[in-house]
């Protein structure tokens, strides 16, 4: 089984990671509750475009992995709608939402306490195969 402990975004055993810790709800999303200080910020009180497309990136991500498949960031678009906040109380949310061959299309979004969308996306990641099977990566 590939363990990714040292995943900038959720890794364990990565000092640096932002630590989310995902967990799947009964519907399948994937989820993940965060807020991040202001060593993650871009302009002044809110967060940078770029960490929260890693955290989207690695939850939609998790959809797949955690259906027991090996997979890669094939495509991602995102679409931001509201800016975050430094220190907001934020949900990150994946799912899947079909497959071709290979390649597994997903869907995520990154909403406020109040339930607002502010970061929506897509992704396409390839399945490079089940977990259990021993990688050269």
């Amino acid at each position: 089984m590939i363990m990714v402990n040292h995943c900038f975004v959720c890794g364990k055993d990565n000092p640096d990671s932002i630590g989310l810790e995902f967990e799947v709800r009964d519907d399948g999303v994937i989820v993940s509750h965060f807020s991040l200080g202001r060593k993650y910020e871009g302009y002044p009180n809110i967060l940078h475009g770029g960490i929260l497309a890693a955290i989207l990136d690695d939850c939609m991500g998790n959809a797949i992995f955690k259906k027991g498949l090996l997979n890669y960031t094939v495509e991602m678009c995102l679409k931001y709608l509201k800016h975050c906040l430094v220190n907001e109380e934020l949900e990150v949310r994946g799912y899947i939402v079909g497959m071709n061959h290979k390649v597994v299309e997903t869907e995520g979004e990154i909403v406020n306490s109040q339930g607002e969308v502010k970061v929506k996306a897509t992704g396409k990641y390839y399945v490079v195969g089940p977990l259990e099977k021993q990688w050269d990566i």
